[in-house]
């Protein structure tokens, strides 16, 4: 039965994602909360993706979908979701990624006995494109920190956060890269209060055999979306109007990226062994580098050594 008055509103952009959204969508029908509406919005995808979507409209009328008349991209395609929700509450989810059982009743539920936090995110299991574990990223509760943490770098799983919705923030179409933490920061310049949960909450999805692909630089996108935070700091706006996206690409390999991931997840995981197995192959396949050297020592200390950078990532 469709709810008349939902408490959350998932919202999932999907494109060409069939290998994985069965997965998906039964961890959102399989939550332990029962109280939401369920938008997906279909980016005009080519393979089965709408085939699986219309199947399960069959069987659970919480089901919302929008289809795309044409290709808008992840940051319009989350718009239009984020528009027709009619929830108190945003669970954000990717196509590719899975809720764990609980996720939206410990969310639901901290929301409700926080009122001073707008959005919470959470701990996850890493998996590969089969599944498997990799490890862990575990997160901590402290606004006050998170906020220290994003003014540098984005400490949130994107996947994993839930926030109020009132319909005053939305996605920026010219970051077409790093749009999630631009979204973040745009909170959080807003004097909202933004924390996360040391609860596993999702299966958070990285392919290791991703090929190198070209895109936009996503370091300039990354610096932009700082910069503009510090300018709403200081001036209450920013410079977002006169944004100019760069017309040079570079290649950007995702492999590396993801097999970063994986060492990060496996030190969390104290899967110290494996971890520095790792960290060899990757400064043999892509150079030294700094952080992941740090990791490597560390990974040879007592565990209240793990648990203090923890607190730093």
């Amino acid at each position: 039965m469709k709810p008349q008055n939902p408490e959350i509103s998932v919202i999932i952009p999907v494109y060409n994602a069939e290998e994985f959204l069965d997965e998906t969508i039964n961890s959102v029908l399989n939550q332990t909360f029962k109280n939401f509406e369920f938008i997906i919005v279909n980016d005009t995808s080519k393979d089965d993706s709408s085939e699986i979507i219309k199947k399960y409209t069959k069987k659970d009328k919480r089901i919302i979908v929008l289809n795309n008349p044409k290709n808008l991209g992840c940051v319009n395609t989350r718009n239009r979701g984020l528009r027709l929700a009619k929830g108190r509450y945003i669970a954000v989810l990717d196509a590719d990624d899975v809720c764990l059982p609980n996720r939206f009743e410990t969310q639901f539920n901290y929301l409700e006995n926080h009122p001073e936090i707008f959005m919470v995110g959470g701990s996850a299991i890493i998996i590969d494109e089969k599944g498997n574990k990799l490890g862990v990223f575990s997160k901590y509760d402290n606004f006050r920190k998170i906020a220290e943490r994003l003014e540098k770098t984005n400490c949130m799983l994107h996947p994993s956060i839930m926030h109020r919705n009132t319909q005053e923030f939305f996605y920026r179409e010219k970051f077409s890269i790093s749009d999630d933490y631009d979204f973040i920061l745009n909170v959080l310049s807003a004097g909202k209060k933004i924390t996360n949960l040391s609860e596993l909450l999702i299966k958070y999805r990285v392919n290791q055999n991703s090929a190198t692909f070209i895109k936009k630089n996503p370091d300039y996108f990354f610096h932009k979306a700082k910069e503009f935070y510090i300018q709403r700091m200081k001036t209450g706006k920013d410079d977002y109007e006169n944004l100019k996206i760069p017309e040079v690409k570079i290649s950007v390999d995702s492999a590396k990226s993801n097999a970063r991931i994986k060492i990060i997840a496996e030190f969390q995981d104290k899967q110290e062994k494996k971890m520095r197995k790792d960290i060899r192959r990757y400064f043999k396949n892509y150079g030294f580098e700094q952080s992941l050297a740090v990791y490597y020592m560390l990974s040879f200390f007592p565990i209240k050594f793990f648990r203090f950078l923890r607190q730093k990532v």
